[in-house]
């Protein structure tokens, strides 16, 4: 009974019997799962074989339970000791099989598989032993209780070996159609391979549930394989493809760059420090470690890379960087940048930069313009100087496809270029954080 406060709203005592309601259905909901879908961390076939056998176990269980009526009639045909015997023989791989199923993996499967379908076997076998000549009083009573389920056995066998189970049909059909009709008539007659037909013809279609329910399932696992194989290629081959761009990155915007600004006279200290920032990173990559960076940047420092960066590549770029107030909500840190988004922006940014000063004539003019957010970086890298046909560039350029775009793209970040002969370049980097 439900108890109600005295301001008519339910008790404590309302809300304890709706957890343990709550609880029971939970407990009821996963002993179904258990029951009917099983360990869901197995392959398909195995789930299939295992749920199979339950049911087929439970299902020779059910057929003792509908024929005690049939047992009870037919002693008379028979020695005392025989429906024991077959009861035993028929009825107790069932009982294995149902408490079999509950264990892990399926190695007991085909052992007791077996054992199901030789002993049905050996029960009707035994009938003719046991039998005492007597028949049925009526021609229409089952004179042998196994008549009604000469396939059950043989649907075990079909979940691991379809073709003995075949084979078993056709001989459990034969044998107890035979003794049905010693038992009915004292001898059989010419409707014997009819009723052998018949019983095997019906049985069959269940035969064939079955193995197109396991053969599905192993198509499952297979196809399930094949994915995860794929995948795996597919993981692999991106991760030789992104080793791949960033040693070209690496030789494009390091050593090349480096040797291309090498000039006569006075050595320039920038220099000296890109030339050991490029060794640096081939060490780096010597080691194997390529894993990206769990370190962050706060906004400050960024702001200091990008100017430091832009100032490493030339003298004669201005820098604008815009930062956006932060949200007072947020939580400390929130403002701070991945390490690898930063060194990847600044990188990009400082390859559009050697492109100005290689490409876009002495006399051009070049600007940085940058913006800061919350989990959001936008620059454009901005001149006047030639420019150049974006159309028709080759697509293979490393220092656009690797130096720019791919290092954007490796951290989920775009890249756009615009530019026209005579009217200047504008290189758009943007990174949001996912």
């Amino acid at each position: 009974m439900s108890v109600i406060s005295a301001a008519g709203v339910p008790s404590a005592a309302d809300g304890g019997a709706v957890e343990v309601s709550r609880s029971l259905s939970a407990r009821a909901g996963a002993a179904a799962r258990v029951l009917f879908v099983g360990d869901e961390t197995e392959g398909d076939r195995a789930r299939v074989q295992r749920i199979g056998a339950r049911f087929l176990g439970a299902g020779l269980v059910g057929y003792l339970l509908v024929s005690i009526g049939t047992i009870t009639a037919t002693t008379s045909l028979t020695a005392p000791w025989w429906p024991p015997v077959s009861v035993l023989l028929c009825i107790g791989p069932g009982l294995a099989l149902i408490v079999a199923s509950f264990r892990p993996g399926t190695a007991w499967l085909m052992p007791l598989a077996v054992i199901t379908a030789l002993g049905y076997l050996l029960a009707v076998a035994l009938w003719f032993v046991a039998w005492t000549g007597a028949t049925t009083p009526g021609p229409e009573d089952a004179a042998v209780w196994l008549i009604s389920f000469p396939g059950m056995p043989s649907m075990v066998l079909t979940i691991v070996a379809p073709r003995w189970g075949v084979v078993n049909l056709v001989v459990a059909c034969a044998a107890v159609n035979t003794a049905q009709q010693l038992g009915r008539f004292g001898d059989v007659n010419a409707d014997l391979p009819v009723e052998i037909l018949w019983a095997c013809a019906f049985t069959g279609v269940f035969l064939a549930v079955a193995h197109v329910a396991v053969r599905t399932g192993r198509t499952l696992d297979e196809t399930r394989a094949d994915t995860y194989r794929s995948v795996a290629e597919a993981a692999a081959g991106a991760a030789r493809e992104a080793e791949k761009a960033r040693l070209d990155g690496i030789i494009h915007d390091r050593i090349i760059a480096s040797l291309l600004a090498v000039r006569p006279g006075i050595p320039d200290q920038r220099l000296a420090d890109q030339a050991h920032s490029a060794l640096d990173e081939v060490a780096r990559m010597a080691t194997g470690d390529l894993s990206p960076s769990s370190e962050t940047v706060a906004r400050d420092e960024a702001i200091r890379r990008i100017r430091s960066t832009a100032a490493d590549v030339t003298d004669r770029v201005e820098v604008e960087i815009v930062t956006l107030e932060p949200d007072p909500d947020d939580p400390p840190g929130d403002g701070d940048y991945p390490a690898d988004v930063i060194r990847a922006v600044t990188e990009a940014m400082a390859e559009a930069l050697r492109n100005v000063v290689r490409h876009a004539g002495s006399d051009a003019a070049c600007a940085v313009i940058a913006q800061l957010g919350e989990g959001v970086i936008s620059m454009a890298v901005v001149d006047d100087g030639r420019g150049f046909d974006a159309a028709a560039m080759p697509a293979g350029r490393l220092g656009i496809a690797v130096s720019i775009r791919k290092r954007m793209a490796q951290i989920d970040g775009d890249a756009r270029i615009q530019s026209q002969v005579g009217r200047g370049t504008t290189v758009q980097l943007v990174w949001e954080r996912p």
